[in-house]
Formats: C-alpha cells, structure tokens, sequence
C-alpha cells in the first residue's frame, strides 16, 4: 500500500513519471509482474539517505535515541523520473540510447499497482546544497526518521527529476539485508494501462520494438509500444 510521510513533497496525483531501463528488465516486469527495489546504499551515490551528525545530534537531543545509520543495508528504492515529455538526458543516464524501453505512466497508476503489504513511501526528491538542510518533522514518527532522509539528494542530481518508492524496512529487519534488492509483486495492468505508453529508444534495432510488441501480446496485456520521438524532424 502507498503513503505518504509527513514533510515530503509528493506530485500532483496526474503527474507523468517515466521509467527508463534495458530490455532485460521490462521483460522481468511483464513475465514476473514485479517491479524490482534496489539497496539504496549500492547506489553511485554514498551519499543516500546520508544523515548528518548534527542532525543525530538534534534527535537525541529531543530525546529520540535512535540511529537511522543502521537502516541504510535494509532500505530499498525503485526510482521514476517525473517530466511530460521525453528526455534523452535520461536514455543517455542509464546508456540506453540503442536498447532501452521506457513505461510512460502516471503517479496515480504506480500508487494503484502496489500491492496492499508491505508498505511503500512515495514521494518527490527534493534537491539540497548540503545534508544538513534535511527537514524531519516534529514529533517524527520512526518511520519518518528512517525514510526522510532518502528523499533528499544533493543538487548536482537535480536534472533527475527524481520520484522515489520505498519499501517499508520493518517486515526484513530480522534477517539478513537483500543482496541487491527485492522484487515486488504489482499489478502490471494497472501501471500501464490504455493511457499509459511503452517506448523504445531512440537508435534502437527494429528488432527490439517487434520482439517488444510480441511479448507484450503473449503476456496479454494491450498497451502501445511506440517509438522514440526525439529523432523527427522539428514542426
């Protein structure tokens, strides 16, 4: 089930947010009907979900003795970027100009797919000069402590446009973290419906949009698999 933490900015509710990947994994959307959670401390980025030492300060301080640090292995994202058109800033992220696919949806579709447990925090980046500018609100829930803090990066990552889902920590933490993330079952009629759009990039081979559209068909779902615009001719 989707929610919301106080204090987080969250996008209009008909917000486009795209979703950029290789073949590979969209296949693994529509054959497993999973969207895969990434560690968020394997990310590029060491510094995700970076709690200052002021700010732990601060937390014991109000009487809250808890470390968010020692949630980081268990915490796990799965990223959207949130823009109504296009961007080839994006294909080029992820190196996908000649084979990547991209899901075209909604913030609304993405809330609706999720599945009822565990719980899953949605929200929208914002863009910070440094850590310490990380907000938690008074009297914070834990899982405010805990989550805050990821939904936050620093403004070199702004061009990312970043909406994020995370995965309640609390069914996991009596074992051992994920290696690399988790899978979690959607509801891939819902993430991509009639409205929605699959796109293929740019300088892709012809083969990828046909091989596309025949899993599309086999795996009996209905959705356009369309190509890149970015490549026409200006009007």
């Amino acid at each position: 089930m989707s929610k919301e933490l106080a204090g987080i900015k969250q996008p209009a509710k008909d917000a486009t947010l795209w979703r950029y990947m290789n073949f590979e994994k969209f296949a693994n959307i529509l054959t497993k009907e999973s969207l895969f959670f990434s560690r968020a401390d394997k990310y590029d980025d060491k510094f995700e979900g970076y709690i200052p030492e002021s700010i732990i300060v601060s937390y014991k301080s109000a009487g809250i003795h808890i470390d968010p640090n020692i949630f980081r292995p268990y915490v796990m994202c799965n990223c959207w970027h949130h823009g109504d058109e296009e961007s080839m800033g994006m294909w080029d992220k992820y190196h996908l100009r000649n084979s990547g696919i991209a899901i075209k949806t909604t913030l609304e579709n993405l809330k609706n797919s999720l599945p009822d447990e565990p719980n899953v925090f949605l929200g929208q980046i914002e863009y910070i000069e440094n850590h310490n500018q990380i907000e938690i609100p008074e009297n914070p829930s834990i899982a405010s402590l805990v989550y805050s803090p990821y939904f936050y990066k620093r403004t070199p990552f702004e061009y990312e446009h970043e909406v994020r889902a995370i995965i309640d920590v609390e069914p996991f933490l009596h074992g051992d973290p994920y290696e690399y993330g988790k899978p979690l079952k959607i509801n891939v009629k819902t993430l991509i419906d009639e409205n929605s759009e699959v796109i293929v990039s740019p300088h892709a081979d012809k083969w990828i949009a046909s091989t596309l559209e025949l899993i599309v068909e086999r795996c009996g779902y209905q959705f356009p698999v369309n190509p890149s615009k970015l490549l026409d001719p200006p009007v």
